[in-house]
């Protein structure tokens, strides 16, 4: 009986000092040309949806845009590793073209890509953080990512021809 009331215990305390499960936290971000920090009054919109798999440490973006064509992105970044679609981090809260903000995380263009009727569509599975944030020169840990997403220092900005430094963004908030 004592033998069998320290295996359960045991193994209690085995569970207690257990990661915790990991999961899967959902963000979006709604993208226009008035919001800071891309106020170009463009009319172009996007949504993207943005999913982190924190086990795998692992991005998943399913973004759609109306009113910009992939011909229209920024061809210098573009035809770049990097891409013409980014996550920045802000200092803040505030997104204004005055604070200060560092690419975190790319999208980078390629077959993850699809022309749309009205725009374009970016459908990313799987995607590697630390390989995304070694790509756009980011030493944010995985950990400092999450963080500024659940704090909301994170922007979503499309870079095109016409406004090469973000014709229109999107606050990065949770979904829920």
């Amino acid at each position: 009986m004592i033998v069998r009331i320290a295996s359960i215990l045991g193994a209690v305390a085995l569970l207690a000092a257990a990661p915790a499960a990991a999961k899967d936290l959902s963000f979006r971000a709604d993208l226009r040309g008035d919001a800071p920090s891309s106020t170009t009054g463009s009319k172009a919109t996007g949504h993207a949806t943005i999913l982190v798999h924190t086990e795998t440490q692992t991005v998943d973006v399913l973004l759609n845009v109306d009113g910009i064509r992939l011909d229209d992105l920024w061809t210098k970044l573009r035809n770049s590793p990097k891409g013409a679609i980014h996550l920045h981090i802000y200092g803040s809260r505030d997104h204004s073209a005055n604070a200060s903000a560092a690419l975190i995380f790319p999208l980078p263009y390629g077959s993850d890509y699809a022309a749309t009727a009205k725009g374009f569509k970016v459908d990313v599975k799987g995607a590697p953080y630390a390989a995304g944030a070694k790509l756009v020169g980011s030493d944010a840990s995985f950990d400092e990512f999450v963080s500024s997403l659940r704090n909301g220092r994170l922007v979503l900005n499309i870079h095109t021809n016409a406004n090469p430094n973000g014709e229109i963004s999107g606050d990065v908030v949770p979904a829920n």
